[in-house]
């Protein structure tokens, strides 16, 4: 999938019911070199690119958007059993390696070494001001919260967030038509806001996989109702469609 600029990608898609597992939306998504990730509710499932599943993992649920780094993969969730929010470190086989307790959470990225988390507020009524905490990555410590004006109302806290290695990219469930994103500096200040719509996961690609100037992505969409993903006749399926990054705008590339 190594592509010159003018090329368009082909949209991958996984085969029903490859998803069986899946508990409600995808929550998030990021990839390596090697493969494809998704979290949902209760897990995560790992992809090669061409969209076949190789595995999943059961997690405590409420499972966040997911991120990787270095072999790594970092989630942020918060625990519907005892309450508590946690940092959940896996290998690049979705093996859990480690878990630490964290305030706030519900998506993850990482930028430049640091682990950025939303962290709040997870208030389902409107509000404008929503918080994002950055941790190190050793031990998941938190460095600093910022508090972003998103200048509209949002529901819950951001719902992803990626990096394309310059700037971090937050979206949102905004309300009253706002435009759904942001793109921020790694000290957290907004560049702009952006109608880019990846609150069901996406991810920039690795270097490995584009040529030319500018970042590139995917997203992710469900294939007909989520909401009755896994049952027949609407067996669950995901479509990735790819964007390309030019001063802030998101243009389809997708064959």
């Amino acid at each position: 999938m190594i592509c010159v600029a003018q090329d368009k990608i082909p949209a991958i898609f996984t085969e029903p019911d490859a998803l069986a597992a899946l508990k409600g939306h995808i929550q998030g998504a990021c990839c390596s070199d090697d493969a494809i990730y998704l979290s949902h509710i209760e897990g995560i499932f790992k992809l090669d690119w061409n969209g076949k599943v190789l595995k999943h993992t059961v997690l405590p649920k409420h499972t966040g958007d997911i991120c990787y780094w270095r072999g790594r993969i970092y989630d942020s969730l918060y625990n519907d059993v005892d309450g508590e929010n946690n940092i959940i470190v896996l290998d690049d086989d979705i093996n859990i390696i480690r878990s630490y307790k964290a305030p706030g959470g519900g998506c993850a990225t990482v930028h430049d070494g640091i682990l950025y988390v939303g962290t709040g507020p997870r208030d389902s009524k409107p509000h404008r001001f929503n918080n994002i905490t950055m941790f190190t990555l050793e031990d998941c410590r938190p460095i600093a919260t910022m508090t972003l004006d998103y200048g509209v109302e949002t529901r819950y806290a951001a719902q992803c967030l990626a990096s394309d290695g310059k700037y971090i990219y937050a979206v949102f469930y905004a309300t009253s038509g706002g435009a759904p994103g942001m793109i921020l500096t790694p000290d957290l200040k907004i560049v702009k806001t952006i109608r880019f719509n990846g609150s069901t996961g996406f991810d920039f690609l690795p270097p490995s996989r584009i040529k030319g100037a500018h970042p590139r992505c995917f997203k992710v969409s469900h294939i007909g109702n989520w909401r009755t993903s896994g049952k027949q006749p609407n067996p669950a399926q995901i479509r990735f469609d790819f964007f390309e990054v030019v001063d802030g705008n998101f243009i389809n590339i997708t064959e």
